[in-house]
């Protein structure tokens, strides 16, 4: 499982630092040069720690009340990537001299990248390079570089300059609203210095006050070795004579340790770094194989019949698990670890477009994703008390440690629906596992208290349970009475926290909850209530659910007209203009029929996909893969398969033009999703396990696996067949479109080629 990139265009660099970076879900580096770049040449250099935040002041013309004070960021942390290779006076630099050969290598079984390249200087000395990098899954704080350089014929002196840098900063782009936008440094340097075992920096943040260290050693036989340190940044120099026909190589040992995790991150770093020393340098490559073999075991979806969407559909699984946060205090950012884009925060893309993936292959990265949104639930209880509302918690649309971090409250604190988002995680994982424990623990509290804000926020009219004044997943429709998407999942989620409250209390686990929460009984009548008679828009001129009260009521916008200079239009429209049209960002309507589709009719879900497909820009990532799972669903799978190469590409083929900036993690998950929830038409209700399995015309078959309720089931589809078998756990009963089956240990169901 390759991803290769061949030839030197200085104009792919920024695209590659992002495709080629390493992760672990705590730390990542981008795969930036080590002998960095001119200044003319577009570059983003960034290593970042998930959930390690600084603040900066939001400043407002005209600030109102409940308006976010400050804001939180990720921290671009010290750089250790800078290796400066010498032969003599000439450094070596791909941008002079000769390149004979320069291949970029992402490896996703041995989970290392690697740039290879023959060069010949000005002088004509000709060397090969081969710089392998590692973020280890083991080791979590540990990031690796060997740097091997044969010489083909030069003879004389090769010198390794080896750099730790404290002095950096954000980047920043002030005309795109998806990144930040000014350059901000955030590190303080407490001390950068070293010994005969290490050098390092110790540093805290400029207003969120964390701290954080790194420690970098060295591994390089043969040399002599100087050490300089000064102005926040050290210097490690490394000399020797080489020959033709001799290889040398550089290692180093680089440790991230941050304050959320660690007590003392110097001391601590310390601690790591001779853990790591002490072993050899091919048992942690062999230990990250390892890890990655029991990965891919479980999480890899085989196509058979094309090798293009075979690889981008590893690239995105392999992303998911670099990016994902592996500890209470931390979750997905919207770019992982991948880049600065969006800030590091997190957004309800983890629970509707990341989350299945792991909810099916990997439940102690599920739990902990749901342990983080228990961990900021005090949080998302100030922010409810910060918008007027008197009881209940909810949750912010962009945050890190939990305050809301939009600025800009149309398109971020109005999204309610991320309540019924997380709400909706957490009855999906009970479904998926039966584990009323956790909800004990933290489930049904996080149901319970954002049930009580639905209740808060929404009123009853002449009978009829309305939400108004909140906006959709669509932020090109903002500020609405009655989005469709939205009363769905609130209704999921009042009906969810009544489900899970009676099952605690039939278990006699309840009391603990109600103790907690000060719960009463007729909380749970109110909750029944309101989702019984809950307002959900439709139209019965067109027979389709309408998005919310006043959307159809709109010009429709001509954007098709446009040229494609002018997407995505949140760039180049005022919002206002945007919001007096129908215009869709994403999908919304079409969403909320993925997640809901079960209750609503076939013939609503065809007409109303054909009634926003039009209105749809899909300037959003989170949208392609949503369509191509109705598609299959609703049986167009020329359609289906058209937009799911859409999702599966985009970031391999930059179709947005931004993935500079990092990875789009959840259509990461979304590319996954059209597979599993869309071909093969996986859904995990309440009443047991659904598929609808469909085959593209274009493959042969493809088969994935899954864990539901402690069983582990491989899933095949072909032409004439989807055939089940039952790898581990106790028979079951799965539903197959309308039929019902017992799965005991292998089903072969035949496919009728008219739905395929």
């Amino acid at each position: 499982m390759l991803l290769i990139d061949t030839g030197f265009d200085p104009a792919r660099i920024a695209r590659n630092e992002t495709l080629f970076h390493t992760a672990n879900g705590y730390l990542g580096v981008r795969a930036c040069l080590e002998e960095g770049v001119p200044p003319h040449v577009p570059t983003i250099r960034s290593t970042l720690i998930n959930a390690f935040y600084d603040e900066k002041p939001i400043a407002y013309a005209e600030k109102m009340k409940g308006f976010p004070e400050t804001q939180q960021g990720i921290v671009n942390v010290v750089d250790c990537q800078s290796i400066r290779l010498s032969l003599g006076e000439e450094r070596f630099t791909p941008f002079e001299g000769t390149l004979h050969a320069f291949t970029r290598i992402l490896d996703m079984e041995a989970g290392t990248a690697q740039r290879e390249m023959e060069w010949e200087s000005p002088a004509g000395n000709r060397i090969r390079i081969v710089i392998t990098r590692m973020v280890s899954f083991e080791v979590r704080e540990l990031f690796v570089i060997r740097y091997q350089v044969e010489s083909l014929n030069y003879q004389g002196p090769i010198c390794f300059a080896s750099f730790l840098d404290g002095n950096v900063t954000n980047s920043a782009d002030p005309d795109d609203p998806r990144v930040a936008s000014e350059t901000m440094r955030h590190l303080i340097i407490d001390e950068a210095w070293g010994d005969e075992e290490s050098s390092w920096i110790a540093c805290h943040t400029t207003l969120s006050g964390l701290s954080m260290a790194t420690r970098v050693s060295h591994h390089a036989e043969g040399f002599s070795s100087a050490f300089l340190a000064g102005d926040g940044a050290t210097e490690t120099v490394f000399t020797r004579e080489i020959e033709p026909g001799q290889t040398t190589v550089l290692v180093k040992y680089c440790v991230y340790t941050d304050e959320r995790r660690h007590k003392n991150p110097l001391v601590d770093g310390k601690a790591i770094l001779r853990e790591v020393l002490a072993r050899p340098l091919e048992g942690l490559f062999e230990a990250q194989r390892a890890y990655l073999a029991n990965y891919w075991k479980n999480a890899r979806v085989v196509i058979d019949g094309d090798d293009k969407l075979q690889r981008s559909l590893d690239f995105s699984v392999f992303s998911l698990l670099q990016s994902v946060g592996k500890d209470a205090v931390s979750n997905i950012s919207a770019k992982g670890l991948s880049g600065e884009g969006y800030e590091g925060h997190y957004f309800w893309d983890t629970e509707i477009y990341s989350f299945p993936f792991f909810l099916l292959t990997n439940l102690a990265i599920a739990k902990n994703l749901l342990r983080y949104r228990y961990f900021i639930l005090d949080a998302a209880r100030r922010h409810a008390r910060l918008l007027g509302h008197t009881k209940g918690a909810l949750y912010p649309w962009r945050t890190i440690a939990g305050p809301e971090c939009s600025g800009y409250f149309p398109s971020g604190s109005a999204q309610y629906h991320i309540n019924g988002d997380i709400a909706h995680a957490f009855l999906q994982y009970y479904r998926a596992t039966n584990d009323l424990d956790l909800m004990a623990q933290m489930g049904a509290e996080v149901l319970v208290e954002t049930a009580r804000l639905w209740m808060d926020a929404g009123h009853f009219l002449d009978g009829v349970f309305h939400i108004n004044g909140v906006t959709g997943p669509d932020e090109y429709t903002c500020l609405v009475n009655n989005n469709c998407y939205t009363n769905l999942i609130a209704q999921e989620n009042l009906r969810g926290a009544v489900e899970i409250m009676e099952l605690l209390d039939a278990e006699g686990k309840a009391e603990p909850v109600v103790k907690k929460l000060g719960f009463q009984a007729e909380e749970l009548i109110a909750f029944r209530h309101a989702a019984d008679v809950m307002y959900i828009p439709y139209d019965e001129k067109r027979g389709i659910h309408a998005q919310d009260d006043s959307f159809l009521q709109k010009e429709v916008m001509d954007f098709l007209s446009l040229p494609p200079s002018e997407f995505p239009l949140l760039q180049h429209f005022h919002p206002l203009y945007l919001y007096r049209h129908q215009v869709c960002k994403q999908a919304d309507t079409v969403l909320a029929h993925y997640l809901f589709g079960e209750d609503i009719r076939e013939e609503v879900m065809c007409r109303s996909f054909d009634y926003y497909e039009p209105l749809t820009t899909h300037d959003s990532s989170l949208s392609t893969c949503i369509f191509s799972i109705m598609a299959a669903r609703l049986g167009n799978m020329n359609k289906a398969m058209t937009y799911f190469k859409m999702s599966a590409m985009l970031d391999l083929e930059d179709t947005q033009g931004n993935t500079k900036d990092g990875i789009h993690t959840a259509n990461m998950g979304g590319a996954y999703l059209c597979v599993v929830a869309g071909f093969a038409g996986l859904r995990i209700l309440k009443s047991g396990l659904l598929l609808r399995p469909r085959l593209p015309r274009e493959w042969k078959g493809y088969h994935f696996q899954f864990f539901y309720c402690g069983r582990k089931i491989r899933c095949e589809i072909t032409e004439n067949q989807c055939s089940l078998l039952l790898l581990e756990g106790v028979p079951l009963t799965i539903r197959v479109f309308e039929q019902e089956y017992w799965l005991e240990e292998t089903l072969e169901i035949p496919l009728d080629k008219t739905v395929g």
